[in-house]
């Protein structure tokens, strides 16, 4: 091989060369260096749990699952919202919430649904004995459409609680106008008669609340007019009272349903006026669920008993 031989001044060239070409490759990698040594300074500093993972797809959806965990639910209430309601309450404000109109069931929060719940159940058990959850559980969305009838906590007026006023009666057939009274000594003897001793003598029984009164009384449908005239069975000798003798037993237990009926209605009637009166006001900012369902006031099934003393009735029968 011919060896070369080189003057200084060539040398100083080749070497100011090959530096000149370093330099320029350096400037022109630079960049990109610096890029890699900054991602590698984020990958090392990041915790991995926070790093972005994409699972291997089979279609083209363009959905990545992040291993970061989700993020809470923004609190229902601010800070500063709860400072007004603890201050209200620290002063002894009776309506720490802003006031509001409600005109129907959706404008009720859980609570307050609970409350109209608690209402419409203990109604329902005052007088029903086969009450149960479920029962106002198919009764609760008539009950506050009943409710929000024609009403809404801005209407006009005051709330007029329901009065117990009502009158009942009950009549059951307690015999015959015997025909032939020397000869029939008792009803199997005119049933015997043919149609002879055809009229029947009514025991109707007669409630009411206000004013309060109990009536009993005996009559007989006239043959001409054909409406019932009062007779006093004192001093009848023509009378011939039932055979099974238990007419007073079913007129006790027709009258006793009836009074039981209009105590359910009222309660009902009393039921909406107690859930009203709460809604209004809850509506003017009030957090208060009321007395206790049960103190509410609906009458008893038992209070019916009072009303039928007067037919062998017993206070607290079941």
């Amino acid at each position: 091989m011919e060896m070369v031989s080189l003057r200084p001044q060539d040398i100083n060239e080749l070497i100011n060369d090959v530096m000149s070409r370093t330099h320029r490759d350096l400037r022109r990698r630079a960049p990109s260096i610096a890029d890699a040594n900054r991602i590698q300074e984020i990958t090392s500093s990041t915790p991995q749990h926070n790093a972005i993972v994409k699972r291997r797809r089979s279609s083209a959806s363009p959905i990545s699952i992040a291993s970061t965990p989700p993020r809470r639910a923004a609190p229902r209430r601010l800070k500063t919202e709860r400072d007004r309601l603890f201050d209200a309450i620290e002063a002894g404000d009776a309506y720490p919430l802003e006031a509001v109109h409600i005109r129907s069931a959706d404008d009720l929060n859980e609570a307050q649904l609970k409350k109209c719940y608690e209402i419409l159940h203990a109604c329902g058990s005052a007088t029903d004995p086969n009450a149960s959850l479920t029962k106002t559980r198919q009764s609760i969305d008539g009950f506050l459409d009943a409710v929000f009838n024609d009403w809404s906590s801005r209407k006009a007026g005051s709330l007029l609680r329901s009065e117990l006023d009502f009158l009942v009666e009950a009549d059951v057939v307690a015999g015959r106008v015997c025909a032939k009274p020397q000869e029939h000594k008792d009803i199997a003897d005119c049933d015997a008669g043919g149609s002879l001793c055809s009229a029947t003598v009514s025991a109707v029984a007669t409630y009411c609340s206000n004013p309060p009164m109990f009536k009993l009384e005996f009559s007989v449908v006239d043959e001409l007019s054909g409406q019932p005239e009062p007779i006093c069975p004192i001093s009848r000798r023509d009378v011939r009272w039932a055979a099974d003798g238990d007419w007073v037993g079913e007129l006790r237990k027709g009258l006793q349903a009836k009074v039981v009926a209009k105590i359910h209605k009222h309660n009902k009637h009393l039921a909406i006026w107690q859930a009203r009166k709460l809604i209004g006001e809850w509506a003017k900012g009030s957090l208060s669920m009321g007395e206790e369902a049960k103190k509410m006031g609906f009458l008893e099934r038992a209070e019916a008993d009072v009303a039928v003393l007067g037919l062998g009735g017993v206070l607290g029968a079941k």
